[in-house]
This record gives structure tokens, sequence and C-alpha cells, in this order.
């Protein structure tokens, strides 16, 4: 019996483990209501019919407005003094956005990234960058009016007045923001940022907010997620386009809304249409489609975000991390941009009246990839444009939070670089559309945009091209060619492939402006050639004559007039293309100074099956000083053996560099194509020699520096050779790839080591 006793003394009943933990008292709801601060918040829940959803099945995060945010709330709209006056609509769509998707702790509200959880670990996954969760709204699919306009396809119009309606497939549910400190470190931004949009300043380090609420609890568990206090009632956010359609805010963005619906896309989604209620029971439902703006920086009308472009191997759901910024301009504002660059003489007249790409620059030009805080405003921002825009405080009239971007409205439009730089008059005159196409088809307009740049821009005009056999646009095709006018035969065209039609107006922009000193300038193109610019004259040029039309005989004198000053260069207006010699180092010396390039076979330096020279690379840059027929007979040079001979006419190759008769290069020793004495088995030397290039002339001096010989500007002087790159396949290039890689002088003595060398 004392043994039995103390068995049963011994025993503890084991815990069952299908007993509910004190520490967890009920699912979502159940626990809401034991929160005396959340009764008001429980009875929306009730009203709405929630309190059956998140208590029965499924895994949520409710953020709970307390009862003092609603009465903060009611106090800011006067309409209602409970929730029971509030509409049920209202009221849903306020609960709903309330409730997040998924259960999540404060630690795991910070530690998200497209790719999931972040892991400290892993470089490519370690930075929390999804700052976004979704909720439980989903607006209702809208309708939209569309009809099809002439120039522009299908725009989306009011209902109303529409040829067709077309349903949009809402695309996801709302998303909301939550910030927290890692979120402003890992953007460069300050906290005080938060402030801008949400009219309170974000307190501490470890404080969240969801929108524009602070979290003031802890997580509180539940069977099926957790619940938090949050001291405002948030509502909904808007996206983009329910933003600049809204009719009845206080500013109205009526005009850039109308600009934006020149741009949608619909496409049939027969997924979403076959999924709606009563398709199965063969009941006649509406087609949905799904809208996008494919040409605009992002989807206004999304509640999903997108990517950057050039992004890879990215999931197909970015929105966490992704957010987007719109400025949209007041309809006062847009009236101030259209009248003040498409009202101009020779202008568009109206927005309306412009091509769409110009259209679509307005747009994007308002519009950014990434989110837009005071910090990036202030400092300057990318827009669709890929231009740098920053934004004064004084002419923002509204600032927004939206659901898809940050939304703020200005009283002052951005103006395109594409409108201020020197493309302008380009794009807003009618008379120069052609060059406008070129540019768009060549994609260079990111070139002639960029700030701190000093282009000269030369360009010709629809009239001017239109006698010229250089540049002809089919209008039906897109197509450009040029006309090749034969004295023998019928004009025949070629076509231009995109590469001829950048060089073309690559070989016609510099970054330099002459300084209208020396008699003539040579100032590098961004094509590898140069402009040559006679400032007696007037006269531009390029590195061959001008000529009337494409390879025309007729030699002309271009004198450019200047068509406007922007801050980043001057548009010149010319009446036909410059011409580019595309002559070799071998060429040009055998056909202007064959003496010189006798000798130079003689010394066995020329590979006249090759059109070339041994010593010469065609990647590398040479000046070459020739020695005039006189001065070659006095030095006796044709009695020289080989050997010695090619010695001396290196010499006369200084590698490396261009050196002209416009004084722009500074003075000093360069290294010749001579190899000096000095030479070993291991090291290659090259003989120097002092060069002082003045303005019109250019002088080589001897060992004592007195004046050795000279090269003064004149038409034997400044004789550009250039490398033609071959074109691929059987295409003949109209402007081919070209490289100015020598310049030709004659001097009037011949060089000797002996007294220049070093």
């Amino acid at each position: 019996m004392l043994l039995m006793a103390a068995l049963l003394a011994g025993c503890v009943k084991e815990p069952d483990k299908y007993e509910r933990p004190d520490w967890l008292k009920g699912k979502l709801y159940t626990q809401m209501q034991e929160i005396p601060e959340l009764s008001t918040f429980s009875r929306c829940i009730a009203l709405t019919g929630y309190d059956e959803i998140i208590d029965v099945s499924g895994s949520y995060t409710v953020f709970a407005p307390s009862d003092e945010a609603f009465d903060a709330y009611f106090a800011s709209h006067p309409l209602y003094t409970s929730i029971e006056d509030i509409p049920l609509a209202e009221l849903n769509r306020i609960v709903k956005y309330h409730i997040v998707q998924d259960p999540w702790t404060k630690s795991q509200l910070r530690k998200l990234d497209i790719y999931g959880w972040i892991d400290t670990l892993d470089l490519a996954n370690n930075i929390p960058r999804g700052f976004k969760r979704e909720t439980l709204l989903k607006e209702d699919d809208r309708n939209f009016g569309v009809n099809w306009e002439f120039g522009k396809g299908e725009v989306i119009t009011d209902t109303l007045n529409a040829d067709i309606i077309r349903r949009l497939a809402t695309d996801s549910r709302k998303y909301v923001p939550i910030f927290y400190s890692e979120y402003f470190s890992i953007n460069n931004l300050p906290t005080s940022d938060y402030q801008f949009y949400f009219d309170r300043p974000f307190d501490g380090s470890d404080d969240l907010y969801y929108a524009g609420a602070k979290i003031i609890s802890d997580e509180m568990f539940a069977e099926n997620g957790f619940v938090y206090t949050i001291d405002k009632v948030v509502t909904p956010l808007r996206n983009g386009y329910e933003i600049i359609t809204d009719e009845a805010g206080s500013n109205a963005y009526s005009k850039f809304a109308a600009l934006i619906n020149e741009f949608p896309e619909f496409s049939f989604n027969q997924q979403k249409t076959n999924a709606q209620a009563g398709v199965d029971l063969g009941l006649e439902v509406d087609s949905l489609f799904d809208l996008s703006f494919p040409d605009l920086a992002f989807d206004l009308a999304n509640e999903m975000t997108d990517p950057p472009p050039g992004s890879y191997g990215l999931p197909s759901n970015v929105t966490v991390r992704y957010h987007h910024g719109l400025i949209a301009p007041t309809d006062e504002a847009m009236t101030l941009l259209i009248t003040e660059y498409f009202q101009i003489a020779g202008g568009w007249g109206s927005l309306e009246g412009a091509p769409a790409n110009i259209r679509r620059i307005v747009a994007n030009t308002h519009m950014s990839q990434y989110e837009v805080f005071p910090t990036t405003f202030e400092n300057g921002f990318l827009n669709g444009e890929m231009d740098l825009v920053t934004l004064n405080s004084s002419d923002i009239v509204q600032e927004e939070f939206g659901s898809n971007c940050t939304f703020i409205g200005v009283n002052k439009a951005v103006v395109p670089r594409a409108f201020s730089s020197v493309t302008g008059p380009v794009y807003l005159r009618r008379g120069f559309s052609k060059i406008m196409n070129v540019i768009e088809e060549t994609g260079i307009l990111p070139l002639l945009k960029k700030r701190n740049n000093d282009f000269s821009f030369f360009v010709e005009s629809d009239l001017n091209t239109g006698t010229d056999s250089t540049l002809v646009y089919d209008e039906l095709s897109g197509r450009f060619y040029a006309y090749v006018i034969s004295e023998f035969g019928e004009p025949f065209r070629i076509r231009y492939s995109r590469t001829s039609l950048r060089n073309l107006l690559l070989t016609h922009i510099s970054n330099t402006q002459p300084t209208g000193v020396a008699r003539k300038e040579f100032i590098p193109n961004l094509a590898g050639t140069h402009l040559v610019f006679n400032n007696e004259t007037g006269e531009v040029s390029g590195t061959a004559p001008t000529t009337a039309g494409y390879q025309g005989s007729e030699i002309v004198q271009e004198n450019p007039q200047v068509l406007s000053v922007a801050d980043n260069g001057t548009t010149y207006d010319i009446g036909n293309w410059f011409s580019f010699s595309g002559l070799n180092l071998y060429t040009q010396l055998s056909i202007n100074f064959p003496t010189f390039h006798a000798l130079l076979q003689k010394a066995g330096l020329a590979q006249d099956k090759l059109n070339t020279y041994s010593f010469i690379n065609e990647t590398d840059y040479y000046t070459v000083f020739v020695p005039g027929d006189d001065a070659i007979a006095a030095a006796n040079l044709n009695a020289l053996p080989a050997a010695a001979l090619g010695q001396i006419l290196k010499l006369h190759f200084v590698q490396g560099t261009l050196i002209f008769t416009d004084g722009k290069i500074a003075p000093g020793y360069y290294e010749t194509m001579r190899v000096d004495e000095r030479s070993t088995q291991y090291t290659t030397y090259y003989t120097r020699i002092y060069i002082n290039p003045g303005i019109d002339n250019i002088q080589i001096l001897s060992k004592d520096d007195s004046v050795y010989a000279t090269a003064t500007e004149s038409e034997t002087t400044n004789i550009i050779a250039s490398e033609v790159e071959e074109p691929e396949g059987d295409a003949d290039e109209i402007y081919p790839n070209t490289l100015d890689n020598a310049v030709i002088h004659q001097i009037d003595n011949v060089l000797n080591s002996a007294d220049i060398g070093q």
C-alpha cells in the first residue's frame, strides 16, 4: 500500500496538445472584441460581414484604427457622426483597406523584398526594399469609353460620348505602403520626407507607419494572424489615374488626363472574362480587358507596378518594391506650356496638332519610374524621358501618396529637355519635322539633351531637304533615301540604314564652338570626323567641299544661320548637308604630294597593293609634315640609300595626335615615327621634335630654339585623311562610319634629326 501511494504521488498529468494555449484566445475578430480601444472598428467589421470572414478561414493582419482615430475621422468628415452614417459600400472599402493578406510580425514588416524574406548572407537579397503589402480591397471593374481618332488610334473618352465601352479587368487589389526607418536609409532619404505626403513627422527609428497612420501597439496574436492598433483611419489610396480624373478635386488636371488618355492599349482578357459568375451557366457577361500605356513611363491605372526598363531576372510581381512618380500640371499650367512652346511662329499651334511623339514626350516628362520625395525633386530625379528634373516647392499645389505612384500637382509644367535644348527648334517648328523623325529613328535625342555641353548642331529644314537629294523621306513607309544624280543615266535611290542616318546627324554635331581667332578652325564632330569653320568667310564645311545634293558635282558655299541658342549649344540652319572625304593617308599623300609619296615607295615603306604604309597603324593618329618639292630637291633626298631615307621620312610623321593651324594644341615635344638610336632590342624609343602650334601656322623648332620649319595655313595644309569602316554584307552606307586619323601640312624645310631631334 505504501509503494502504491508513492507511485501515485509521483504521477503528473500529461498536457493535452490539442488544448488551446492560454495566450491564444481565438481568431482575429474574437481577439479584437477583447480590446476596448478597438470597439468602433470591431463594429465596422461586423457591419460589413467581415467578422464571418476573418474568424472563419484565411490568414490576415489587421491594422485596426483606435476609437480615438475614429473620433478624429468623424471630426474631419462632418457628414458622418457614427459608422452607421457611412454608406455601406464606403465602409466596406475602409474595412478591406485595413486588412492585409497573410500574417506579418513587426520584424517581418521590415524584412521583405521582391524575392521574399531577405537573407543577410545573400548579397542579391539582403536589403529590405519591400515596403508595400497587398490589402483585401479590390476596386470594382471600371467602364472606359473608347473612340478611334485619326492619327491617334484608340483614345479614352467619356462613356457618354464614346463609340464603344470597354470594361477594365482590375489587375490587383490595392497595395498599402508601410514605412520604417530602413526604407528611408535604403533610398538615401531623410525621414523628414515622410511628412511631405502625410502631414505628420516620422517619430523614431523603431516606429512603423501604415500609410499615414502610426502603429501604436505591439503585434497581438490570434490563431490566424495579428492585430495592430493604429492611430488614424486610413482612406484607401488612389492610383495615379484615379487622381488626375477626379473632377471633384480642388485642382483640375483634365487637360493632362486627356493627354494620358491618348496612349491606352486595351487587350481582351479571355481568362478573366470566363471567370465571371454565370459563365458556366451560359449567361452573357461583359468582355473584360486589360489596360496598359506601353508608350508611357508606367501604367497609371494599374495597382501593380513595373520594374524599370532594362531590369532582368525579376519575378513577375515586383509591386512590393517598386513605386512610380507622377507630376501633373493643372489645366492652367498646361495652357501656359502650350502657349509658350506650341503657339509660336512656325509652331504646331496646339498640343493636339503636334505629332504623337511630341505629345508622348510631354506626358513622359511628367512621369518617373521611381517615387518622388522632396529630397529627390530638390536634388533632381530622372523622369520618363530620362531628363534630370528639379521642382520648385512654390509651384506645388497638391501632394498625395498614391497606391501606385507618388502624386504631385503643379501650377507650372515641367518643360521637356527636347524643347529647351539644341533640339528645341527641330521639335517645336513644323518646318523641321523630317529631322525630328531622323532623331527619333536613330535614338540620339538623349545625347542632344545633355546639359553642360556646348553643341553646334547643323540641320536642314524640310524646305531645304525638299530640294536636296541627300535626304528624301517617304511618309507612307517612314523610310529615308538618298538619290544619286548620275551624269550618264537616270537617278537612282539608296535607302538609308539606321547607321547611316545616325552618322548623318553625328557628322553635323560638334561639342565645341569656334573661337573665331584663327582663319580656319578644325573642330571634331561626334562621328569621328571634323567640321571646318572658315572665320573669314563664315563658311562651314566637312572635310570635303560641300555639294548641292548627294555626291553632287556643283560645289556650294554653306554659311549657316543661327536658329536658336540653348543652354547646351547653338542650332544652325543649313541649305546643304556637309561632305566628308573618306580618303586615307596613302591616297591623300599620293594625290597631293606625289614627290614625297615616291620617296616613301623608294624607301620600301609603301605597301601599294594594300593602299597603305608599312609603319602606319590605322587605329592611331598622325600629323604629317611634308617638305615641298624645292626643299626635297635641295636636300637631295632622292640620292640617299633606302634605309637612311626611311629614317628621315619617318621623322616627318608625328604619332598620337592631330595638329592643325588653329592653335588649339599645346606646344611641346612630340614623338615621331623615327626609331631613335637609343633604342635597344628590349625597348623602342622614338625621336621627339619640338612643335609650336600657333595661330594660322605651325613651327618646328631646332635644338637652339630657332624656327627650323614652318607650315602656314594654305591650300597645302590641314589636309585630312580618314579611315572608312567597311559596311557589313553588300550594303552601301550613304554615310559610313569614318574616323579622321591623319592631317597633312606642307613645310618649307626637310627635317633632320641632328638639328631638331631629342
